[in-house]
């Protein structure tokens, strides 16, 4: 049994689509893999005049194919337990903040020359000499 650490997760259900209308689709298909779809749809159509996509001939292959196996790995993958996009965030989050930090909030050095190959740590224990 999954131990529970918070209620939120089990109160976020993701919505799913069985049937548009009378239409009964194939299989199950969650909102955000639409999303997913109609987002990487329309990258291929606006750059679809550009390298690599002008090289794809088959018009099912580039407008229907492509969004679809991108769709159905973004869905299925995940990168250290998260969604590829919350993924993406974080490693974009990591670049952009600032590395040498006291307590979570960033050290302007104005005199100091801040070597970054020295990694200076303090140790708990104490042995003395």
């Amino acid at each position: 049994m999954k131990k529970i650490k918070s209620y939120t997760s089990i109160w976020s259900v993701e919505k799913v689509i069985y049937a548009i209308n009378d239409f009964q689709l194939p299989f199950p298909v969650t909102f955000s893999q639409m999303a997913w779809f109609v987002v990487s749809l329309f990258v291929v159509i606006l750059f679809g005049e550009l390298p690599p996509f002008n090289m794809i001939d088959g018009a099912f292959l580039k407008y229907f194919g492509i969004p679809v196996a991108f769709t159905w790995f973004v869905s299925q993958k995940t990168f250290d337990g998260k969604k590829p996009f919350r993924f993406l965030k974080s490693c974009v989050s990591f670049l952009l903040r600032p590395k040498v930090t006291y307590a979570g909030k960033a050290i302007k050095l104005k005199h100091e020359k801040f070597n970054p190959v020295i990694t200076a740590v303090r140790s708990v224990m104490y042995v003395p000499d």
